[in-house]
């Protein structure tokens, strides 16, 4: 890499910084483009190392990158970012809309922080995920929210609360997402998703964070079918086949383009850990 990368480069060196602001937080697409989301990531992680802000990415920034672990052992940390993407859209899109509490609507309560639904923690657990993260008078603030239906108004009335993007990556990527890898293990099998290539488990992952881990539906409602079908087609090690399953489950959201788009990139995943993608 070297030793200079700032506003407007672009190539396989940038692509490699991206990888390694996403150790952090970076929230990146991985595009080869050093654009103002990716400066932004920057300013960020050298505040986080005690460096000058400048948004210029140089030998003292990449260094301390380099040291960082990455957040997860079990899958890549570039289908970290992509989950953390497709529950904020990007880093921009956090700061502007999700750094405070929201009320995603239906039947979902007030979310904090990377998709953190307060609706569904216990206070045990939202305690241990977040005591060490917000001020204690945000921590009392969301408390009355744990187990209980979201509404608009209550949103609006915990504007004075804020979760910084640090504080809601090492909450999402340190304290959630561990238990959604476990979950995902048992359900698909831990041997056979341990055997898988890390970006094929990465999409699983993803696609448990967004519909839970549960497999099992009986007719006529059935909507976990194609789950199932991933699943035995794992045990069996007919491993091509899974992306089509990803993208069948499409048929579940014919009017929700979002989610169909998700089940396409899940897919593309899939497809690029087996090393048949693009």
């Amino acid at each position: 890499m070297p030793a200079i990368l700032r506003r407007g480069d672009r190539g396989d060196e940038v692509s490699r910084l991206q990888r390694l602001l996403n150790k952090v937080g970076g929230l990146l697409p991985e595009d080869d483009a050093f654009g103002p989301q990716t400066e932004d990531a920057v300013r960020d992680a050298q505040l986080q190392a005690g460096l000058s802000p400048s948004g210029i990415a140089d030998a003292a920034l990449t260094g301390w990158l380099e040291a960082q672990p990455d957040p997860n052992l079990v899958i890549p940390t570039s289908a970290i970012a992509y989950i953390a993407r497709e529950e904020v859209s990007s880093r921009a899109a956090y700061k502007t809309n999700y750094h405070r509490p929201v009320w995603p609507g239906g039947e979902s309560g007030i979310t904090i922080g990377i998709g953190y639904d307060l609706r569904m923690q216990s206070a045990e657990r939202y305690e241990a995920d977040w005591r060490d993260l917000l001020p204690a008078a945000d921590l009392e603030a969301l408390r009355p929210c744990l187990g209980r239906l979201g509404s608009a108004a209550l949103a609006d009335s915990l504007h004075a609360c804020s979760v910084p993007l640090a504080a809601a990556w090492v909450n999402f990527a340190a304290r959630v997402l561990p238990r959604y890898v476990a979950d995902t293990r048992r359900a698909f099998g831990e041997a056979q998703f341990d055997g898988l290539p890390p970006l094929c488990r990465g999409a699983l992952v993803s696609l448990v964070y967004n519909r839970g881990a549960q497999l099992d539906e009986p007719p006529p409602q059935d909507r976990r079918r194609e789950m199932r079908a991933i699943r035995a087609h794992i045990a069996r090690g007919d491993l091509a086949r899974v992306a089509g399953e990803f993208r069948a489950m499409k048929r579940l959201w014919p009017n929700t383009a979002g989610l169909r788009a998700r089940r396409d990139r899940e897919a593309d995943m899939w497809e690029r850990g087996l090393g048949t993608g693009a």
